[in-house]
């Protein structure tokens, strides 16, 4: 539903937890191993010894405590904030309670604005008259600025799920006819407990 790179992602999210898994392993060798310790010791004394003589040798001026380090410090945090907040937009806005908006009042209707419940409603009543569907569900989100419509379906074991894209394929169709404006959809189809121990249960209404 977005054009970040999934392999852009894996890598931040491994470099990431690589680093969190070495800084924990190496707190957790500290505390136990007293050589670990030793050297855990040394190295954070000789990296805030080399951070207060660069801070020193980098200040601005005698009169200021302010140096380049803790400029260079906060320009990285405002960098990672600013990068954060890009990333954050380019995902899209979240959920959304609207699956069709046109504010521009263009034909004889006027504005429309479509809800997520009455989509939601339409398509999961229509899928739970089906047998082969246990359960569904619908809800919308906002990306770069369009609303996209999300149907989640659990169908019973066994049961195709190119027949089950089909259906609520067909759906969606079906509502983009009665309501006249076409929504971007994504479907996804789970499998679960559930629906194993369902697959050879007859329905009964």
């Amino acid at each position: 539903m977005n054009s970040t790179n999934r392999g852009v992602n894996r890598t931040v999210l491994f470099g990431l937890g690589l680093v969190l898994l070495v800084a924990g392993g190496g707190a957790v060798l500290a505390s136990v191993w007293s050589v670990a310790t030793g050297i855990w010791e040394s190295w954070t004394a000789t990296a805030v010894s080399w951070m207060q003589d660069a801070a020193h040798a980098s200040r601005v001026s005698e009169a200021t405590t302010l140096s380049g380090v803790t400029i260079a410090a906060l320009a990285l945090v405002l960098v990672i904030v600013v990068g954060a907040m890009v990333v954050i937009v380019s995902l899209g806005g979240g959920r959304s309670s609207v699956v069709v908006r046109d504010e521009t009042g263009d034909g004889a209707q006027g504005p429309v604005v479509i809800r997520q419940r009455f989509a939601s409603d339409a398509i999961t009543r229509s899928l739970a008259a089906r047998g082969e569907i246990l359960t569904s569900q619908v809800s919308a989100s906002r990306v770069r600025g369009t609303d996209v419509l999300h149907v989640s379906v659990t169908p019973r074991r066994n049961t195709s799920p190119v027949d089950v894209a089909a259906t609520v394929t067909r759906l969606v169709d079906n509502l983009a006819t009665l309501t006249g404006r076409e929504t971007p959809t994504l479907i996804s189809i789970h499998s679960s407990v559930r629906a194993r121990l369902a697959a050879d249960q007859s329905r009964v209404d």
